[in-house]
């Protein structure tokens, strides 16, 4: 630790009062690979495990105790695996079950007014249930998923088509994440493998053999400042480790520590702005964070934040959805047994509460995309546009994908069927226009008549070849 300095030594987690929590969260959604709790700016989700796959979104302003009756998505036959947000609509959101299906689901702006049962897009690939789904982070309408048919498969949402599916697994599948420009897709299995691909050019991939010794679960994230791929994970001992890649040389990790021998998976969240590392275990009572940097150590020790309560899994609120007049950096959402307690991670300035601290708030992600799902099938890359943090900057009124539409099409199974029934509906006609012909014509004389008389004389006598009427 000696030499080291940084802006961000002494962030420090502040909790919030259980006035601002979420309280009386029943049976929630607390197994599987998933987070359990996602988040975007306006409006956080959690699942229940139950039949139909219960989704329950509400406004991050809506804090206190939970309805009896409170609304909820339920879209599917079997049982919720886990949800994803839409990261530029707001009222989007993509939820995956047990009966194979990915389904895109649509609420209202202001949030739940009745019970949604009925999905935008329902999506069909996979051969098993899907334990994961993750948005592309800057192509719209692109959606990956993992599943226990040990395959991961690339969807347009638009038209519920298959983009790509990369099956080299061998053991189930442990985690998703993309790079900035979505042009990368990460994901960790329990063959011990970390692989790096980008899903159009599947034959690319980059494979870390025996990325952790241990086959519990393994995370990974992206650096995206310093073009890293890291990952959580645990040793042969069961020791938990991190480890840190450049994929330029995956032959040795550019960092490699064991951290501790607790037995709880470690979900990690990199700030992408300020380049740091945050690790949230299930079943701890902490969230330790660190500051990434590219020198020689790449990993710096910040602190830790700890109380009493340990958390199932939890959740980040997307940047633009911060205070930054807290000089809020981040906020985690952290789902205990019975609620779900904001944890807001604090800068702390004198002058924070009055003067935008430009250093810490530098602009960040947008609520738009970079790209169509078209251009990035196509194989271009582009990064989502950045927005100031700043209060005063900010001419979006809050809304910042208030201006982007989704536009469904129609589906290839919808194209062949609507094909089949043109087919069948010119077949009628055809049958239709051939029994007006043998009707009018067998009574004899009757359609044709006209151009026999008009062929023959007036005797009836044939006229010759080259006959025309000006003769």
């Amino acid at each position: 630790m000696s030499g080291f300095t940084s802006k961000f030594r002494h962030i420090w987690g502040d909790s919030a009062k259980p006035k601002d929590q979420y309280a009386d969260i029943r049976n929630a959604l607390t197994s599987g690979e998933s987070q359990y709790v996602k988040a975007n700016a306006k409006f956080l989700a959690y699942g229940k495990s139950a039949g139909g796959a219960p989704v329950y979104v509400r406004a991050l302003s809506d804090t206190g105790r939970t309805s009896a009756k409170a609304l909820y998505i339920s879209t599917h036959k079997g049982r919720l695996t886990d949800f994803d947000f839409h990261p530029f609509i707001d009222n989007f959101i993509a939820t995956a079950a047990d009966d194979c299906k990915v389904n895109i689901n649509k609420f209202p702006k202001g949030g739940l007014t009745e019970n949604v049962t009925k999905a935008e897009v329902e999506i069909k690939g996979h051969r098993k249930k899907i334990s994961l789904i993750k948005f592309n982070t800057a192509a719209n309408n692109i959606i990956a998923s993992a599943s226990y048919d040990r395959t991961v498969k690339i969807f347009n949402i638009e038209n519920a088509s298959t983009v790509a599916t990369y099956d080299q697994y061998k053991d189930n599948i442990y985690s998703l994440a993309w790079n900035k420009d979505g042009s990368m897709l990460a994901t960790t299995s329990k063959d011990k493998c970390l692989r790096i691909l980008d899903p159009r050019k599947p034959d690319d991939a980059i494979t870390v053999t025996d990325a952790f010794g241990g086959i519990k679960s393994t995370k990974c994230f992206f650096v995206n400042a310093f073009g890293w791929v890291g990952s959580t994970g645990f040793s042969k001992s069961a020791k938990r480790h991190l480890k840190i890649w450049d994929p330029r040389n995956i032959e040795k990790p550019l960092y490699n520590q064991g951290i501790d021998n607790q037995a709880s998976v470690l979900l990690p969240q990199v700030d992408q702005d300020l380049n740091i590392l945050f690790l949230a275990g299930k079943g701890d009572n902490s969230v330790t964070y660190y500051e990434l940097r590219n020198d020689d150590k790449c990993v710096h020790y910040l602190s830790l934040y700890r109380d009493s309560t340990p958390q199932k899994g939890g959740g980040w609120v997307f940047k633009r959805g911060l205070n930054v007049m807290k000089c809020e950096v981040q906020r985690f959402l952290k789902m205990t047994k019975d609620s779900i307690i904001p944890v807001s991670f604090v800068v702390p300035r004198k002058a924070g509460g009055d003067v935008f601290q430009e250093d810490i708030f530098p602009p960040c992600v947008s609520g738009k995309p970079g790209q169509g799902a078209e251009e990035w099938c196509s194989g271009n890359n582009a990064e989502p546009p950045t927005m100031s943090m700043d209060p005063d900057d900010r001419k979006d009124d809050g809304d910042e994908s208030g201006d982007i539409a989704f536009t469904k099409k129609a589906s290839y199974e919808e194209v062949v069927s609507e094909n089949i029934q043109l087919k069948q509906k010119i077949k009628q006609l055809e049958d239709e226009i051939a029994a007006l012909k043998a009707s009018s014509g067998g009574g004899g004389g009757g359609y044709d008549a006209p151009q026999e008389q008009e062929q023959g004389g007036a005797d009836g006598d044939e006229q010759p070849a080259d006959y025309t009427e000006d003769q």
